[in-house]
């Protein structure tokens, strides 16, 4: 059935193109403040007041229709999200610095341990001054002495002090010393490394000068002051000048640490000659001769009153020079206080005085009995103080663990040095060839009679250094931490003894060339005689001894050189790799 014309015209609109209204949607858009029609409030966003930006510009009324519901909820999640992962992430590096702090605490503790009975912090500044004071180049002495000095500051507040002032009692009658006896052995021993650093920080801090607006220390001859006219400049890599009137002394004298240790209870012999040592050493270097012989003879007073078999007629106490008959009962302690008396003599020029001393010495070292040393009887027994060494590998790697978690021991103390000397070996040993080396100089020296005696001696002493670095080199499974140091100063001894070998050769040669030079040019002499005499001819042999023996000289120094190239040469290498490699050019 068809519909009516009528409804078929009403229902289809006419057709026309389609253009877009000429008029805004108010219902999508923000309300105008111009409009008269109201707005729905469904419909639009409501804001009580608009978010500004800098210089008063406001944001456009967009912005808050992006502060929805989600949004919302997606900001406070990733906030949450970042904070939670950064809290990780930093108690993770925390942690990871706690640890590897714990990993090279546990390694300094194995290889230098302290005294587990001090607390940690007192543990961690005797740490501290440790690596301070063993940097490579240019050490910051200040540093090393304000962390011995709050060590030191620390340990002596439960200690009393000594009443009488003891050993050059006649010097700084303000320094007392304190009553360590009481205390443990690790205890005593830290104590005296850390009296022993301050001291050495004091001498090297003598010569600066600290400011104390800045709290930063300078040497005295770039200060800005009266007293120092002519300044000279700073370094680049130092702060600016200061001024005199700001500085002060950065540190005690030396002496005061030193006379601590001498005046104190309860440090062993070879303490007390240590500091002993090094205040003599400490005032030859500042020109007090005198002085520092006193407590060089001070040393020798503390060495005899601690022999185990009694000091009284073992050596002459006004010359120093010990008794023949002492071979077995002269201690250690005794043979290096005197040693370092003689040296200072020989030093200061009174070498009549000291030649007796260094021959008494030598004696007495040669005559005092053979015994096995303690080196090689320890490496007879088994490591870790008797346990036995395990057969198969498993056991071996759970002695490892064992050894890994347990907790270092410190150190017993040392052997005290009052017992009566034993020799190692029938062998001269290096403490043997550096007294040489004194007797030798000393004899060429003094007079030109003894001046053969004395090359013959310097021969001997090079012989005798020479064979104990081959012996060490040939037993490189013998050595250890003393072995190493003997070591050490047998290339001492050595490239001394070569270098004094040579000077005495030398002068030879050049006298002998200038009397050759004098008798040709005589011409009120025989002249032609001389030449032909007995005495030329006695001349002309002993230069071509001498002769020989420089040549036999050179070829030493030359291996030696070599050596010591190729040892450098060596380290270098080891060092490929990690930037620290070697050009030779």
């Amino acid at each position: 059935m068809l519909a009516p014309k009528r409804l078929l015209k009403t229902r289809i609109p006419p057709l026309r193109p389609l253009r877009p209204p000429s008029y805004p949607r108010l219902l999508t858009t923000l309300p105008r403040p111009t409009t008269t029609r109201p707005q729905l409030p469904y419909l639009s966003t409501p804001t009580r007041h608009r978010p500004t930006l800098p210089f008063h510009k406001t944001l456009p009324n967009t912005f808050t229709r992006l502060l929805t519901t989600e949004t919302r909820s997606y900001i406070h999640s990733q906030l949450f999200l970042a904070a939670k992962w950064t809290a990780l992430i930093w108690t993770f590096l925390g942690l990871g610095v706690i640890a590897y702090v714990g990993l090279l605490i546990e390694a300094e503790e194995r290889w230098h341990p302290t005294p587990g009975e001090w607390a940690f912090g007192l543990r961690w500044g005797l740490r501290t001054a440790r690596a301070l004071a063993r940097e490579e180049g240019l050490v910051d002495w200040a540093r090393v002495g304000a962390a011995s000095l709050r060590c030191k500051g620390k340990l002596e507040k439960d200690v009393q002090e000594v009443s009488e002032s003891g050993a050059l009692d006649s010097w700084r009658r303000d320094v007392r010393g304190l009553d360590i006896s009481e205390k443990s052995w690790p205890w005593r021993a830290g104590y005296f490394e850390v009296l022993m650093k301050c001291a050495v920080a004091a001498e090297h801090l003598d010569g600066m000068l600290l400011d104390t607006t800045r709290r930063m220390v300078f040497p005295k001859d770039v200060v800005l002051g009266p007293s120092n006219p002519d300044p000279r400049p700073v370094p680049g890599y130092m702060a600016a000048a200061p001024r005199e009137e700001n500085c002060e002394r950065p540190f005690e004298e030396p002496e005061r640490f030193y006379l601590s240790v001498l005046r104190g209870r309860g440090f062993t012999t070879a303490q007390r000659l240590e500091a002993a040592g090094g205040l003599a050493n400490w005032l030859e270097f500042c020109g007090e001769a005198g002085r520092a012989q006193e407590v060089y003879r001070c040393g020798v007073e503390i060495a005899r009153e601690g022999l185990a078999a009694g000091g009284e007629e073992v050596m002459d106490r006004m010359t120093g020079v010990l008794r023949p008959e002492i071979g077995a009962v002269a201690s250690e302690n005794l043979l290096r206080a005197t040693t370092g008396l003689a040296g200072h003599l020989a030093r200061a020029g009174e070498v009549a005085d000291a030649l007796p001393i260094f021959l008494s010495v030598l004696r007495a070292r040669r005559n005092a009995p053979v015994e096995l040393s303690v080196a090689d009887s320890a490496s007879s027994l088994p490591s870790d103080g008797g346990v036995e060494k395990p057969k198969t590998d498993i056991g071996g790697a759970i002695a490892s663990v064992r050894r890994f978690f347990r907790p270092p021991r410190f150190p017993p103390p040392p052997p005290s040095g009052d017992t009566p000397f034993a020799r190692p070996s029938e062998r001269p040993d290096c403490e043997d060839s550096e007294l040489m080396l004194y007797i030798g100089e000393i004899l060429f020296a003094t007079s030109t009679a003894s001046e053969q005696e004395g090359v013959g001696w310097t021969r001997q002493a090079v012989a005798i250094a020479e064979a104990n670095l081959q012996a060490a080199n040939a037993n490189p499974g013998r050595r250890g931490a003393g072995r190493d140091g003997e070591e050490g100063k047998c290339k001492q001894c050595l490239i001394t003894g070569v270098e004094n070998w040579e000077a005495m050769l030398q002068r030879l040669v050049d006298r002998e060339a200038g009397f050759l030079t004098s008798q040709s040019e005589n011409k009120g002499g025989a002249g032609w005689l001389d030449w032909r005499s007995w005495f030329a001819s006695a001349v002309g042999v002993a230069k071509m001894d001498i002769q020989a023996e420089l040549e036999q000289v050179g070829a030493l120094r030359e291996r030696l050189v070599r050596e010591g190239i190729s040892e450098l040469m060596g380290r270098s290498k080891g060092n490929v790799g990690q930037g620290q490699g070697m050009w030779i050019g």
